[in-house]
């Protein structure tokens, strides 16, 4: 066995690897000896085939098979004892079914490797960036007040239909021409509507003062131009079983009206969403939401700004990368994706490889790492952040350990998370390192800076 290799380039490059007879005919014949043990062929007791035929037989199978073996074990112990840094895969430069396939023959084979650049990152102070710090002002804090309250609030029993507000309990039937029950028309019993999802004040009049018992004529379709909604209120799966009700008037007698009522701010509520005792008054719940928001605010300050750091160091080291070979082996290692799905997504996935080298860069000589304890409290962050989107912010110590670990429970999902914790530390590394611009925003003008940018992107 002989491996040679030569540069095309400093990221181009061609192996040789040459077998000879000595390197596979031992393995090759311990296998046609088993297969002639073993096989079982009219005309002939068992093991007593002639090895003539069952070489003739198997022969050039079991050949490229042990090759391949051969090839593929040397192939990887070769670029292990080189640290030859690959990006992709070898691609074959032969076709194998062009070869003289048979025992005793000496091979030669060639592949095409990629190789990755030689970068060394320095972090320094030279390096300068913007941080934004988004300002969380009373305004905010006062419409979150709010939204818990909302939260929290619940239908309480009312007389009528006082601002528009209201859920409506009954039943509703679809009429004819002359306003009575359509015969086999829709209809349904004990269901419910929100006023408040009405198609304009001019449609919602006809709700107006209604009280329990009262008889409402209305257009269905008009005044909810949802057709999901419309199937909940007729009480059928999709809109399919509706059809098509454009013209029709529908009656709707009440049977129970229930007016929402935001809870109130007390201490029930602060249980509610902090814990008991965490906040014994407005002020102390003001402030625990404030430093609620203010996390959050860090959260995609910290987006923009890991984002920025890729592009600074794309634009600032630009490593360069063998784009003929890894535009090739992109096209054999996806046989099912179409020439142009290729190039057209070829730019976005050199771009993802070039700060992969350098992040790896980065890591290595900062020698990041990724420790259990890590994982587990990643896994606990993402648990508190999917609870905090339904508006659940009191979670037991005991519940986010129990869903941290049957999180981990998956390879895919351990992957995942060191992924990302690693991802973090990587930008804790580079803004604790470099000098970072702290500026004052507010939320909306940041929102504003983010749109912007991601249309100069999409345009340019």
């Amino acid at each position: 066995m002989n491996i040679n290799k030569e540069h095309i380039d400093d990221l181009n490059v061609v192996l040789f690897v040459q077998i000879v007879k000595d390197d596979y005919e031992s393995k090759v014949n311990e296998v046609l000896r088993d297969y002639r043990r073993k096989a079982n062929m009219p005309g002939f007791r068992p093991g007593k085939v002639p090895e003539g035929l069952i070489r003739k037989m198997y022969g050039r199978a079991i050949l490229i098979d042990e090759i391949n073996k051969v090839m593929s074990e040397s192939l990887q112990n070769y670029i292990k004892e080189q640290e030859l840094h690959l990006l992709g895969d070898p691609l074959p430069r032969l076709n194998m079914e062009d070869l003289d396939w048979e025992i005793g023959n000496d091979f030669t084979f060639e592949f095409e490797i990629g190789l990755a650049p030689k970068i060394d990152v320095k972090l320094s102070k030279d390096d300068q960036l913007n941080k934004y710090q988004i300002i969380v002002n009373k305004e905010i804090i006062d419409g979150e007040v709010n939204n818990y309250a909302k939260r929290h609030g619940q239908y309480v029993d009312s007389d009528v239909v006082a601002d528009f507000s209201e859920k409506l309990s009954g039943d509703i039937v679809q009429l004819d021409a002359d306003g009575q029950p359509t015969e086999n028309g829709l209809s349904a019993e004990d269901t419910s509507m929100l006023v408040s999802l009405i198609n304009g004040e001019e449609l919602k009049k006809p709700f107006e003062n209604a009280k329990n018992g009262d008889e409402i004529v209305f257009n269905l379709s008009e005044s909810f131009p949802n057709e999901w909604e419309i199937a909940s209120i007729l009480k059928k799966k999709d809109k399919s079983e509706v059809g098509d009700i454009t013209s029709s008037q529908f009656k709707f007698t009440v049977k129970a009206i229930q007016k929402f009522v935001t809870a109130e701010l007390n201490q029930e509520l602060f249980d509610k969403v902090f814990g008991e005792g965490a906040a014994t008054n407005i002020n102390e719940f003001e402030e625990l939401i404030k430093k609620s928001i203010a996390a959050h605010y860090d959260d995609v300050s910290m987006s923009k700004l890991k984002n920025d750091i890729r592009e600074y160091y794309l634009e600032k080291i630009n490593p360069q990368l063998p784009e003929e070979f890894l535009r090739k082996w992109l096209t054999t290692a996806n046989k099912e994706a179409s020439e142009d799905v290729i190039e057209k997504e070829f730019p976005l996935f050199i771009k993802n490889m070039k700060w992969e080298i350098i992040a790896k860069n980065i890591i290595k000589q900062h020698e990041l790492k990724v420790g259990d304890d890590e994982l587990v409290e990643q896994a606990k962050t993402l648990a508190r952040r999917q609870f905090a989107m339904y508006g659940i912010t009191n979670i037991p110590a005991e519940n986010l350990d129990a869903y941290a670990m049957n999180f981990l429970k998956e390879e895919k999902n351990i992957h995942d998370i060191a992924s990302q914790v690693l991802e973090n530390k990587l930008a804790d590394t580079i803004s604790e390192t470099i000098k970072l611009n702290i500026q004052e925003i507010s939320m909306e003008d940041f929102n504003n800076m983010i749109y912007s940018k991601s249309n100069s992107d999409s345009d340019s």
